[in-house]
Protein backbone atom coordinates (compact mmCIF):
# COMPACT_ATOMS: atom_id res chain seq x y z
CA UNK A 1 0.00 0.00 0.00
CA UNK A 2 1.36 3.39 -0.98
CA UNK A 3 2.16 5.98 1.61
CA UNK A 4 -0.69 8.33 0.73
CA UNK A 5 -3.16 5.43 0.80
CA UNK A 6 -2.04 4.57 4.32
CA UNK A 7 -2.59 8.19 5.38
CA UNK A 8 -6.08 8.22 3.87
CA UNK A 9 -6.92 4.93 5.54
CA UNK A 10 -5.76 6.36 8.87
CA UNK A 11 -7.88 9.48 8.42
CA UNK A 12 -10.90 7.33 7.58
CA UNK A 13 -10.37 5.24 10.72
CA UNK A 14 -10.20 8.35 12.89
CA UNK A 15 -13.44 9.62 11.32
CA UNK A 16 -15.19 6.34 12.01
CA UNK A 17 -14.06 6.44 15.63
CA UNK A 18 -15.33 10.01 16.00
CA UNK A 19 -18.67 9.08 14.48
CA UNK A 20 -18.98 6.18 16.88
CA UNK A 21 -18.17 8.39 19.85
CA UNK A 22 -20.65 11.09 18.84
CA UNK A 23 -23.58 8.92 17.79
CA UNK A 24 -23.23 5.81 19.95
CA UNK A 25 -26.40 5.42 22.10
CA UNK A 26 -25.93 6.74 25.63
CA UNK A 27 -27.56 5.72 28.86
CA UNK A 28 -28.52 8.21 31.54
CA UNK A 29 -25.57 9.09 33.70
CA UNK A 30 -25.42 7.57 37.12
CA UNK A 31 -25.83 9.97 40.00
CA UNK A 32 -25.20 9.53 43.67
CA UNK A 33 -28.43 7.63 44.31
CA UNK A 34 -29.15 9.77 47.37
CA UNK A 35 -32.54 11.28 48.07
CA UNK A 36 -33.17 14.62 46.37
CA UNK A 37 -34.37 16.01 49.72
CA UNK A 38 -32.13 14.11 52.19
CA UNK A 39 -33.66 15.34 55.46
CA UNK A 40 -37.26 15.88 54.36
CA UNK A 41 -40.17 13.90 55.81
CA UNK A 42 -43.76 13.99 54.60
CA UNK A 43 -44.98 15.22 57.97
CA UNK A 44 -42.55 18.19 57.80
CA UNK A 45 -44.60 19.77 55.00
CA UNK A 46 -47.28 22.12 56.34
CA UNK A 47 -48.30 23.77 53.06
CA UNK A 48 -47.90 23.20 49.35
CA UNK A 49 -48.28 25.52 46.36
CA UNK A 50 -48.41 24.07 42.86
CA UNK A 51 -48.03 26.24 39.75
CA UNK A 52 -48.07 25.25 36.09
CA UNK A 53 -46.89 26.73 32.80
CA UNK A 54 -50.39 28.05 31.99
CA UNK A 55 -50.46 30.37 34.99
CA UNK A 56 -52.69 28.17 37.14
CA UNK A 57 -51.89 27.86 40.83
CA UNK A 58 -53.37 26.06 43.83
CA UNK A 59 -52.43 26.49 47.49
CA UNK A 60 -52.96 23.67 49.99
CA UNK A 61 -52.36 23.84 53.74
CA UNK A 62 -52.35 21.28 56.53
CA UNK A 63 -55.08 21.78 59.14
CA UNK A 64 -55.12 19.37 62.07
CA UNK A 65 -55.29 15.87 60.62
CA UNK A 66 -56.53 17.14 57.25
CA UNK A 67 -55.79 19.62 54.48
CA UNK A 68 -57.66 22.70 53.26
CA UNK A 69 -57.68 25.27 50.45
CA UNK A 70 -57.14 28.61 52.23
CA UNK A 71 -57.96 30.59 49.07
CA UNK A 72 -61.46 29.07 49.11
CA UNK A 73 -62.09 29.86 52.79
CA UNK A 74 -60.68 26.54 54.01
CA UNK A 75 -62.61 24.26 51.65
CA UNK A 76 -61.70 20.67 52.63
CA UNK A 77 -58.98 19.04 50.51
CA UNK A 78 -58.35 15.34 49.99
CA UNK A 79 -55.67 14.50 52.56
CA UNK A 80 -54.87 11.04 51.19
CA UNK A 81 -54.21 12.39 47.68
CA UNK A 82 -51.91 15.11 49.00
CA UNK A 83 -50.06 12.72 51.30
CA UNK A 84 -49.52 10.33 48.40
CA UNK A 85 -47.96 13.15 46.35
CA UNK A 86 -45.70 14.26 49.21
CA UNK A 87 -44.54 10.68 49.76
CA UNK A 88 -43.43 10.57 46.12
CA UNK A 89 -41.65 13.92 46.38
CA UNK A 90 -39.84 12.87 49.56
CA UNK A 91 -38.81 9.62 47.89
CA UNK A 92 -37.21 11.20 44.79
CA UNK A 93 -33.61 10.11 44.28
CA UNK A 94 -30.62 11.43 42.36
CA UNK A 95 -29.57 8.14 40.79
CA UNK A 96 -30.44 9.15 37.19
CA UNK A 97 -28.39 12.25 36.49
CA UNK A 98 -29.13 13.93 33.14
CA UNK A 99 -27.09 17.15 33.27
CA UNK A 100 -25.06 19.31 35.60
CA UNK A 101 -25.31 22.54 33.58
CA UNK A 102 -27.58 25.52 34.14
CA UNK A 103 -27.75 26.00 30.38
CA UNK A 104 -29.89 22.86 30.10
CA UNK A 105 -32.61 24.09 32.42
CA UNK A 106 -34.55 25.93 29.73
CA UNK A 107 -34.44 23.02 27.29
CA UNK A 108 -35.62 20.55 29.93
CA UNK A 109 -38.17 23.06 31.33
CA UNK A 110 -36.87 23.00 34.88
CA UNK A 111 -35.90 26.67 34.98
CA UNK A 112 -37.11 29.34 37.40
CA UNK A 113 -39.30 30.97 34.76
CA UNK A 114 -39.73 28.00 32.43
CA UNK A 115 -41.19 24.90 34.02
CA UNK A 116 -44.00 22.41 33.55
CA UNK A 117 -44.75 22.33 37.29
CA UNK A 118 -43.29 24.13 40.27
CA UNK A 119 -43.92 22.76 43.74
CA UNK A 120 -43.19 25.00 46.72
CA UNK A 121 -43.07 23.02 49.95
CA UNK A 122 -43.51 25.09 53.11
CA UNK A 123 -41.98 23.34 56.13
CA UNK A 124 -42.80 23.38 59.83
CA UNK A 125 -39.55 25.19 60.66
CA UNK A 126 -40.50 28.14 58.43
CA UNK A 127 -38.20 27.21 55.54
CA UNK A 128 -39.25 26.18 52.04
CA UNK A 129 -38.09 23.77 49.36
CA UNK A 130 -38.85 24.19 45.66
CA UNK A 131 -39.06 21.37 43.12
CA UNK A 132 -39.31 21.86 39.36
CA UNK A 133 -40.86 19.19 37.13
CA UNK A 134 -39.97 19.46 33.46
CA UNK A 135 -40.24 17.62 30.20
CA UNK A 136 -41.21 13.97 29.84
CA UNK A 137 -38.86 12.16 27.43
CA UNK A 138 -41.09 9.12 27.89
CA UNK A 139 -44.67 8.90 29.15
CA UNK A 140 -43.57 7.44 32.48
CA UNK A 141 -40.45 9.55 33.13
CA UNK A 142 -39.98 13.20 34.04
CA UNK A 143 -37.03 15.55 34.41
CA UNK A 144 -36.80 17.27 37.79
CA UNK A 145 -34.55 19.75 39.57
CA UNK A 146 -34.34 21.06 43.12
CA UNK A 147 -34.12 24.84 43.50
CA UNK A 148 -30.54 25.96 44.21
CA UNK A 149 -28.96 23.07 42.31
CA UNK A 150 -27.81 22.91 38.70
CA UNK A 151 -28.17 19.13 38.45
CA UNK A 152 -31.24 17.81 36.65
CA UNK A 153 -32.39 14.23 37.13
CA UNK A 154 -34.83 11.79 35.57
CA UNK A 155 -37.47 9.94 37.57
CA UNK A 156 -40.23 7.45 36.93
CA UNK A 157 -41.66 7.90 40.44
CA UNK A 158 -43.52 11.13 39.67
CA UNK A 159 -44.94 12.79 36.55
CA UNK A 160 -46.36 16.26 35.98
CA UNK A 161 -49.74 14.69 35.14
CA UNK A 162 -50.04 13.71 38.80
CA UNK A 163 -49.39 17.26 39.99
CA UNK A 164 -52.28 19.39 38.81
CA UNK A 165 -52.42 23.11 39.57
CA UNK A 166 -56.24 23.05 39.53
CA UNK A 167 -58.19 22.87 42.83
CA UNK A 168 -60.58 20.19 41.58
CA UNK A 169 -57.73 17.67 41.52
CA UNK A 170 -57.24 17.94 45.29
CA UNK A 171 -60.80 17.77 46.62
CA UNK A 172 -63.72 15.38 46.73
CA UNK A 173 -65.51 16.48 43.55
CA UNK A 174 -68.94 15.37 44.74
CA UNK A 175 -70.76 18.47 46.00
CA UNK A 176 -74.37 17.29 46.04
CA UNK A 177 -75.36 13.64 45.84
CA UNK A 178 -78.87 12.44 46.62
CA UNK A 179 -79.86 8.88 45.66
CA UNK A 180 -82.55 9.22 43.00
CA UNK A 181 -84.53 6.33 44.48
CA UNK A 182 -84.83 8.27 47.76
CA UNK A 183 -86.49 11.28 46.13
CA UNK A 184 -90.22 11.85 46.60
CA UNK A 185 -90.51 15.08 44.66
CA UNK A 186 -88.35 17.46 42.62
CA UNK A 187 -89.35 21.04 41.82
CA UNK A 188 -87.60 23.18 39.20
CA UNK A 189 -88.05 26.94 38.94
CA UNK A 190 -86.37 28.91 36.16
CA UNK A 191 -87.16 31.67 33.67
CA UNK A 192 -89.43 29.28 31.76
CA UNK A 193 -91.70 28.61 34.75
CA UNK A 194 -92.16 26.21 37.65
CA UNK A 195 -92.31 22.42 37.23
CA UNK A 196 -92.93 19.65 39.73
CA UNK A 197 -91.76 16.11 39.06
CA UNK A 198 -92.97 12.97 40.84
CA UNK A 199 -91.97 9.31 40.63
CA UNK A 200 -94.24 7.83 37.99
CA UNK A 201 -95.52 5.03 40.25
CA UNK A 202 -96.29 7.53 43.02
CA UNK A 203 -99.05 8.95 40.84
CA UNK A 204 -100.73 5.55 40.96
CA UNK A 205 -100.13 5.27 44.71
CA UNK A 206 -97.48 2.58 44.41
CA UNK A 207 -93.90 2.30 45.64
CA UNK A 208 -92.05 5.65 45.35
CA UNK A 209 -88.76 3.90 44.50
CA UNK A 210 -89.63 4.29 40.82
CA UNK A 211 -87.47 4.09 37.77
CA UNK A 212 -89.32 6.78 35.86
CA UNK A 213 -90.48 10.33 36.60
CA UNK A 214 -93.44 12.32 35.36
CA UNK A 215 -94.83 15.85 35.59
CA UNK A 216 -97.31 16.43 38.40
CA UNK A 217 -99.80 18.37 36.24
CA UNK A 218 -100.12 16.42 33.01
CA UNK A 219 -103.18 17.37 31.00
CA UNK A 220 -105.55 14.88 29.47
CA UNK A 221 -103.87 13.12 26.59
CA UNK A 222 -100.34 14.14 27.66
CA UNK A 223 -97.61 11.63 28.46
CA UNK A 224 -94.30 12.38 30.13
CA UNK A 225 -91.11 11.96 28.13
CA UNK A 226 -89.45 9.53 30.54
CA UNK A 227 -85.99 9.84 28.95
CA UNK A 228 -86.05 13.63 29.38
CA UNK A 229 -87.34 13.55 32.95
CA UNK A 230 -84.88 10.83 33.93
CA UNK A 231 -81.95 12.93 32.65
CA UNK A 232 -83.11 16.06 34.47
CA UNK A 233 -83.65 14.30 37.79
CA UNK A 234 -80.19 12.72 37.58
CA UNK A 235 -78.57 16.09 36.92
CA UNK A 236 -80.47 17.73 39.77
CA UNK A 237 -79.53 15.02 42.26
CA UNK A 238 -75.79 14.90 41.51
CA UNK A 239 -73.61 18.00 41.21
CA UNK A 240 -69.81 17.98 40.99
CA UNK A 241 -67.35 20.71 41.94
CA UNK A 242 -65.28 22.29 39.20
CA UNK A 243 -63.87 24.95 41.51
CA UNK A 244 -64.61 25.75 45.20
CA UNK A 245 -65.33 29.44 45.77
CA UNK A 246 -65.68 29.84 49.53
CA UNK A 247 -68.37 30.58 52.12
CA UNK A 248 -68.88 34.30 51.44
CA UNK A 249 -71.68 35.21 49.04
CA UNK A 250 -70.49 37.78 46.51
CA UNK A 251 -72.83 39.88 44.31
CA UNK A 252 -71.16 38.41 41.23
CA UNK A 253 -72.52 34.98 42.19
CA UNK A 254 -76.02 36.13 41.18
CA UNK A 255 -77.84 34.44 44.05
CA UNK A 256 -80.25 37.37 44.48
CA UNK A 257 -81.69 36.64 41.01
CA UNK A 258 -80.75 33.03 40.32
CA UNK A 259 -81.00 31.32 36.96
CA UNK A 260 -82.75 28.37 38.54
CA UNK A 261 -83.78 26.88 41.88
CA UNK A 262 -84.18 23.14 42.37
CA UNK A 263 -85.90 21.64 45.43
CA UNK A 264 -85.19 18.00 46.22
CA UNK A 265 -87.54 16.33 48.72
CA UNK A 266 -86.87 12.99 50.43
CA UNK A 267 -88.56 11.32 53.36
CA UNK A 268 -86.31 13.04 55.89
CA UNK A 269 -84.96 16.23 54.28
CA UNK A 270 -85.54 19.03 51.79
CA UNK A 271 -82.49 20.29 49.88
CA UNK A 272 -82.47 23.44 47.79
CA UNK A 273 -79.95 23.90 44.97
CA UNK A 274 -79.63 27.48 43.79
CA UNK A 275 -78.01 28.08 40.40
CA UNK A 276 -76.59 31.58 40.15
CA UNK A 277 -74.68 33.51 37.54
CA UNK A 278 -72.52 32.21 34.74
CA UNK A 279 -68.81 32.72 35.34
CA UNK A 280 -66.21 34.12 32.95
CA UNK A 281 -65.26 30.55 32.07
CA UNK A 282 -68.82 29.75 31.03
CA UNK A 283 -69.68 27.66 34.08
CA UNK A 284 -72.26 28.30 36.82
CA UNK A 285 -72.03 29.28 40.48
CA UNK A 286 -74.21 27.00 42.63
CA UNK A 287 -75.09 26.75 46.31
CA UNK A 288 -76.69 23.79 48.04
CA UNK A 289 -78.65 24.34 51.25
CA UNK A 290 -76.79 21.43 52.87
CA UNK A 291 -73.36 22.99 52.28
CA UNK A 292 -71.85 26.20 53.59
CA UNK A 293 -69.77 26.61 50.43
CA UNK A 294 -70.44 28.20 47.06
CA UNK A 295 -68.86 26.29 44.19
CA UNK A 296 -68.49 26.52 40.44
CA UNK A 297 -69.79 23.62 38.38
CA UNK A 298 -69.43 22.90 34.69
CA UNK A 299 -72.20 24.25 32.47
CA UNK A 300 -72.79 21.09 30.45
CA UNK A 301 -73.80 19.13 33.58
CA UNK A 302 -76.37 21.68 34.74
CA UNK A 303 -77.47 23.69 31.70
CA UNK A 304 -80.77 21.80 31.34
CA UNK A 305 -81.84 22.96 34.78
CA UNK A 306 -81.52 26.54 33.56
CA UNK A 307 -83.01 26.25 30.09
CA UNK A 308 -85.65 23.49 30.28
CA UNK A 309 -89.33 24.28 29.84
CA UNK A 310 -92.49 22.21 30.33
CA UNK A 311 -92.69 21.21 26.67
CA UNK A 312 -89.29 19.51 26.94
CA UNK A 313 -90.82 16.82 29.18
CA UNK A 314 -93.94 16.01 27.18
CA UNK A 315 -93.69 13.02 24.85
CA UNK A 316 -94.55 13.86 21.27
CA UNK A 317 -97.24 11.70 19.67
CA UNK A 318 -95.96 9.16 17.16
CA UNK A 319 -96.47 10.19 13.55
Amino acid sequence: MKRHQQILAGVLLVQLVLIAVVFWPRTVASGSGERAFPDLKTEDVVALRIADSDGNSVYLRRSGDGWILPDAEDYPANASTITSLLDKVVGLTSDRLVTRTEASHQRLQVGKDNFVRRLTLELADGSAQILYLGTTPQYTTTHFRVEGQDETYLTSALTSWEVSALPASWIQVGYLSVPVDSLLQVTLENAQGSLTFLPATAVAGEDTAAREWTLADLNAGETADFAATRTLISQAASVAVNKPLGKTELPAYGMASPNAVVTLKTADQVITLTIGAKTASGNYVVKSSNSEYFVETTAYTIEKLVTSARADFIAQPEQ
